[in-house]
């Protein structure tokens, strides 16, 4: 493809340990992932195109599938990384070729298919923390045109955080999914594909640490933060009810045809999803700015696609992608301390309703032999709609309980056309390089955290990108060898990001806006060698970031910024360097058994994850891992012991401005040891 795409497969993501989305990007080079509230809002970018948003209601620069089917929203891909065949992310601007417009990229999550034959495993795994894990598969064929594949995934644990007052434990999960495949082989050209899955979460979330709020607040050291010298997994939650009542599923279609002259291929989705949590959001036992999230979204979508050879010379492929999304919510931001009064709660009670529609079209047309030139477009038209708004529940700001301190009822229509064109040039087979210039778009914004200041609530306009990519891939000595590497110049108008604002009543707010311009330039190197020394495997990648913010910012609506964002100024997500390795060394032991040993490290930059924020940055994070497994060499079982984050690093992987200006930090997960059992029948 003309484009960069990173592959990671299933058997890696079990070796590397890796369980949910967020976590594959310590080893995709370009590619962050932090989880801004306790869990359940990963906010994903791609060389530092993303939407550092943490309330959850809005789409990403990054469009993530799950089989096909277009996940908008974070939530609808918590607890579905199990029993994945591959992991694909491609870079740059897509939607022109399948699904959605985006500017960053996607992320492709393909579970196992069933075949026509009966096998399957069963997983059972122990780790720190009191942590259990059990996951299998079994694949049955029904019948001579119909093969089902039934796969679940659960894990259980205690929890590493640890309340300094009370002793209750946080990060504690309780995670259940479960998925079935169903495969109906219609004809020998055409097959239909039935996936009914479903999702439920009722962990404990982890909190973050205030390590100034006494301070900031006059107060002695651990009255209602942990203090500046705090053990890493030290927490002060207090009586406040952090909980986390998670629970969703849907049915997905997928269908092929194939024809003579090419391919027509279908992905259908419907999903449900309810969530209740409360979040320790300021990290202090008493209610700054905690949260809870209250909303049930429910979405639906539909892509299709007819991919020809039209001529020697000629392919094209022509679709239509289409969505609707709605999501009821109330989310309340209790902050009595804070304000002074009993009961002073904040809720922004709304509704948010979206309409996507697409159609693109690519083609790839043959010059001369091993010359190709690219050419796709795109229409894309949203519609987004929202109606409510921020209510003073008590009366604690305004005096009249109920009262509205914000209200929108409102609906932005927005058309866009985009486009990409390249050259590819195969040099020999396996060996290509390949330049591209497309334009990436994604849908305007609405921020519903519940915020005093009407103009935080108000409509973000469409980001807009023009990409610059070049790049080369090889692939040498039968597979053995494969490299890629590209460089890239992004020019954003428009772009969302989060900024912290000064709100009344001298409250501090995160709050959504946009930087009218911006650039990010860099350079991407990875690659795999396998067996060039007898029984080792090598894989390894290197990114570098320079992204900056061209246009100075000061206000958010006239909301003036905590710290004014100058011209040059980095922008978040973009860490200026980034790097992983991975090693893998088989010994035989005797004729039938064989042992792996395998090495695994990850570092990236430290960077911004808010604008206008002086406390709005991570630290550099690095993850040394081990894993050691034997079984025979069939492959009938293997035994596994493990260790992640060996060096027991706890840097801060998400830090930010509380509402009463004190500093808010999430730590890195803590070392993590533990063994795996796997029998596959």
């Amino acid at each position: 493809m003309a484009n960069t795409v990173d592959t990671i497969s299933g058997r890696e993501l079990q070796e590397l340990h890796i369980v949910s989305p967020k976590e594959i990007a310590a080893f995709v080079p370009g590619v962050t992932a932090v989880n801004a509230t306790s869990g359940s809002t990963p906010i994903f970018s791609i060389r530092g195109i993303g939407l550092d948003d943490y309330i959850g209601t809005n789409m990403g620069g990054i469009g993530i599938y799950l089989d096909g089917v277009f996940a908008p929203y974070p939530v609808f891909y918590n607890g579905q990384m199990f029993d994945v065949q591959t992991v694909s992310v491609e870079k740059g601007p897509q939607g022109f070729e399948y699904g959605r417009s985006t500017t960053g990229g996607s992320i492709n999550v393909e579970s196992i298919k069933p075949t026509d034959h009966f096998g399957g495993y069963l997983d059972w795994g122990y780790g720190s923390y009191g942590t259990n894990t059990a996951r299998g598969a079994v694949n049955v064929p029904v019948a001579d045109n119909i093969y089902n594949r039934f796969a679940f995934s659960y894990i259980n644990g205690d929890g590493w955080q640890h309340d300094i007052h009370t002793g209750r434990l946080y990060g504690a999960q309780d995670l259940l999914g479960l998925r079935n495949l169903t495969q109906f082989v219609i004809d020998d050209r055409s097959s239909l594909m039935l996936n009914i899955h479903y999702i439920r979460d009722r962990g404990t979330p982890v909190s973050p640490q205030d390590v100034d709020g006494d301070a900031v607040n006059g107060l002695p050291d651990r009255t209602i933060g942990v203090g500046p010298n705090a053990r890493a997994n030290a927490v002060n939650v207090g009586d406040n009810a952090a909980s986390r009542d998670e629970n969703g599923g849907g049915i997905g279609v997928n269908y092929t045809r194939a024809f003579d002259f090419g391919t027509f291929t279908s992905a259908t989705g419907i999903d449900f999803y309810r969530r209740d949590d409360y979040d320790n959001y300021d990290g202090e036992s008493v209610h700054v700015g905690d949260y809870r999230w209250n909303d049930t979204a429910i979405v639906q979508s539909h892509d299709m696609h007819l991919r020809m050879r039209l001529a020697r010379r000629l392919t094209v492929t022509v679709g239509t992608y289409e969505s609707w999304d709605r999501i009821d919510g109330a989310y309340t931001s209790y902050r009595s301390f804070l304000l002074g009064a009993p009961n002073a709660n904040l809720t922004d009670r709304f509704v948010q309703q979206n309409i996507s529609a697409g159609l693109y079209a690519n083609t790839v047309t043959t010059i001369v032999k091993g010359l190709d030139f690219i050419a796709a477009g795109r229409v894309s038209y949203d519609s987004r709609g929202f109606d409510g708004g921020t209510i003073d529940d008590s009366g604690a700001v305004t005096g009249v309980a109920g009262s509205h301190l914000s209200y929108l009822n409102t609906a932005h229509d927005y058309g866009r056309l985009t486009g990409r064109v390249g050259l590819r040039y195969t040099i020999m087979p396996g060996t290509l390089v390949y330049g591209t210039i497309s334009n990436g778009y994604k849908a305007g914004a609405y921020f519903a955290a519940p915020v005093t200041a009407p103009q935080a609530l108000d409509y973000v306009r469409p980001e807009n990108l023009t990409a610059y990519e070049i790049g080369a891939k090889t692939s040498l000595l039968r597979n053995r060898v494969q490299l890629e590497g590209a460089l890239f110049d992004y020019e954003y108008h428009n772009r969302q990001t989060l900024f912290v604002a000064e709100m009344p009543r001298g409250i501090t707010s995160l709050s959504l806006g946009p930087i009218p311009r911006a650039r990010s330039r860099g350079g991407e190197m990875s690659g795999t060698l396998h067996e060039l020394v007898p029984n080792l495997d090598l894989r390894g990648s290197f990114a570098y970031l320079d992204a900056q913010a061209i246009t100075p910012v000061t206000n958010i609506g006239g909301l003036p910024l905590l710290s004014n964002v100058t011209a040059h100024s980095a922008i978040p997500f973009a860490p200026r360097f980034s790097w992983d390795a991975v090693a893998r060394y088989g010994i035989d032991a005797g004729p039938r058994y064989r042992v792996t040993v395998q090495a695994s490290y990850t570092w990236k930059d430290n960077m911004l994850v808010a604008l206008g924020d002086p406390n709005g940055k991570t630290s550099k994070i690095g993850s040394f891992g081990m894993r050691m497994e034997v079984g025979p060499k069939s492959g009938k079982w293997t035994a596994a012991l493990y260790v992640d984050n060996m060096l027991d690093k706890h840097g801060d992987t998400y830090s930010f401005t509380g509402s009463d200006n004190s500093r808010v930090q999430y730590l890195q997960t803590p070392r993590w040891v533990g063994c795996d059992l796997r029998y596959n029948f």
